[in-house]
């Protein structure tokens, strides 16, 4: 369980949108973190930062691939600064696994922002474990 929290925190992708070299600024900054492997089926979040807004804007992700364009959230934003987590669940894909885009868009009166990052979808797959009450049984032994 440990590995594979590890390793879905070293999956997320991390998608700087817009950012201004000096951390004191007061010009408008937006970070969203999505995981870059999205299994379906399955609830995924993804987040979004957004600091020393100016102005209301509206906030979309949408991922596209070959097959569909699904929008996975609108938000309208009119703080300052915010932080925002949205739970969203991809369907079953037809193949085993694909790749899209998770296409992000920030507009507002005078801002306008759109980003496109590859990200990898995949069916989550049921996995049966079996334990029994001893490692080895002899032969006519039933299982417990």
């Amino acid at each position: 369980m440990r590995k594979d929290r590890l390793l879905h925190l070293c999956l997320v992708l991390l998608l700087i949108l817009l950012s201004a070299s000096d951390s004191n600024s007061t010009e408008p900054q937006y970070m969203v973190l999505v995981p870059s492997l999205l299994h379906t089926e399955a609830p995924k979040k993804g987040c979004v930062l957004l600091s020393h807004l100016n102005e209301t804007v509206t906030v979309s992700a949408s991922l596209e691939s070959g097959r569909e364009n699904r929008s996975l959230f609108t938000d309208l934003v009119a703080e300052k600064d915010l932080f925002h987590c949205v739970s969203f669940t991809l369907p079953r894909i037809s193949a085993s696994s694909e790749v899209a885009f998770l296409s992000i868009q920030i507009k507002g009166p005078t801002q306008d922002f759109r980003k496109r990052n590859t990200v990898l979808v995949l069916n989550t797959q049921s996995l049966v474990f079996v334990q029994t009450d001893k490692p080895m049984y002899k032969p006519g032994q039933t299982g417990k």
